[in-house]
Order: structure tokens, then sequence, then C-alpha cells
């Protein structure tokens, strides 16, 4: 799993748009949501793909003239699970009520073109070299074209944000094309903390929250997860109080 957070997130950016036609299906007919296809505002792809072991690192290329966003053109690495993370805040979100969302890519499975090339091996003395070296790059072309489709489902699930009219405002999309570290490493624990924890608290401590940027996503995490530590703890001390007071006068 990869961060898990409220739906109405803080980070607010707009998203953008890659050329060509928008899918029908993904719109939800409203006033002023329609974004010109000629709009080459933001453009969104896998420049690179690195198969390690059982994880695909997806180089995301990114190039823009939105103001929104720090440069004009930046590269981040991520993985599957980046993607899920960045799919999954837009189900969560409720304001996409009506809208259908572009689904998650699949996670890449190599597992069985590993095997066969695996059996292959192992059983390599009771072939020809010609019926070794024939299978063995039938096995590889196999795999190869596994992995382009892996490589393109991912793209066509960016492509296919930024291109929405809707979806391209989203502030995770921008989150996900511009942060350069991993959203699935060190932060993840303390996102995870305040994630759950902001479900639970006021509106005040939600506008506390809108004020991340991307500078400072690391900064800001640390220090709302200390404040609001220090803020449940103090509130359940206030419950306990409260609650023997009620049962001495009782």
């Amino acid at each position: 799993d990869c961060v898990e957070e409220t739906s109405h997130d803080p980070l607010s950016a707009p998203a953008a748009q890659t050329p060509g036609s928008i899918d029908p299906r993904l719109e939800k007919k409203k006033p002023n949501e329609n974004v010109s296809l000629a709009d080459n505002s933001l453009l969104v792809d896998i420049s690179d793909a690195l198969s390690e072991k059982e994880k695909v690192k997806f180089t995301v290329h990114t190039k823009t003239t939105l103001p929104e966003f720090q440069k004009s053109e930046f590269i981040v690495v991520r993985q599957h699970e980046e993607f899920v993370w960045l799919h999954d805040r837009y189900e969560e979100n409720e304001e996409y009520a009506g809208y259908i969302i572009p689904p998650a890519p699949p996670r890449p499975d190599f597992d069985a073109s590993r095997e066969k090339l695996q059996r292959l091996g192992e059983g390599e003395g009771a072939l020809t070299r010609e019926e070794f070296l024939k299978m063995k790059e039938e096995l590889e072309d196999e795999y190869l074209a596994t992995f382009k489709k892996t490589v393109a489902m991912h793209e066509v699930f960016l492509q296919r944000l930024a291109a929405h009219p809707v979806f391209r405002n989203d502030s995770h999309l921008r989150v996900f094309l511009e942060y350069e570290q991993d959203l699935c490493a060190k932060p993840r624990g303390k996102m995870d903390l305040i994630g759950g924890l902001m479900r639970s608290m006021t509106t005040t401590t939600d506008e506390i929250y809108l004020g991340a940027t991307v500078r400072d996503v690391n900064d800001f995490f640390e220090q709302e997860t200390t404040f609001l530590q220090e803020y449940y703890s103090h509130l359940k001390e206030a419950v306990a109080k409260v609650d023997r007071m009620t049962t001495k006068h009782k």
C-alpha cells in the first residue's frame, strides 16, 4: 500500500492535459468544463521504464507552461503502487461522484514469462542449440511485449487524467507529477497517520492542512504530525477528566 489520505486533500494545484481526443465517457456534462484539444499546457509521458526483480520503475516526464508548477519540465520516478495511490485519491473524492474515473493500471506481472525462461534454462540439456535459442528468443519477445504493454497502460492512465477537463485540476495529479521523492517511502507513515487523524479533526485543523505546498511537504507533514499527536493527546485527557467529573456528580 501507498500513502492514505483524506479525500479532500491539501496540496492545491491544477493538473493538466495531453493532446488527443477526450473519452466522452469520462466527462460529466457541466458548463465551462471543456479543454481545448490544442491545449499543450501540460504534456505527460513515460519516457523510460526499468524492471528490477518484482518492481518496475517508471520515468514520468512532464512538460508544462502552467504557472502552478515550479519548472517547465521535470522528471520523476514512480512505481506501480504510486499509480494506485493516485487512482485511490480520485475514487475517495466525493466531488467526483457521477464521473467515471479511469481505472488504475494493472499490477505488472512478469511471473509467467520468468517461469518459462527458468524452466527453459533448466531443460537446456534436453534441447539442441537451435531449439534452445529459438525458444529463448520467443520467450524474451513475449516478456518484452508484456513489459511494453504494462508501460503503455500506466502512461495512458496518466494521460486520461491529464486530458480530462475536471480531473486535470486535481491537486494529487500535480503532486504525483512534480514531487521528486518516493510517495511510498519515508513520508508514508507520517502521511498515513495524518490522513487518519485529519478525518476526525475540525475545520480549523483542515485549514492548516490546506496550507501545504509541494516544496515544504516533508516539513509540513513532520510538523502537522507532531501537532496532531499532541492535540489528540490533550483531547483524550480532557474527555477523561469530564467523564470523571460526570461520574462524581451522579
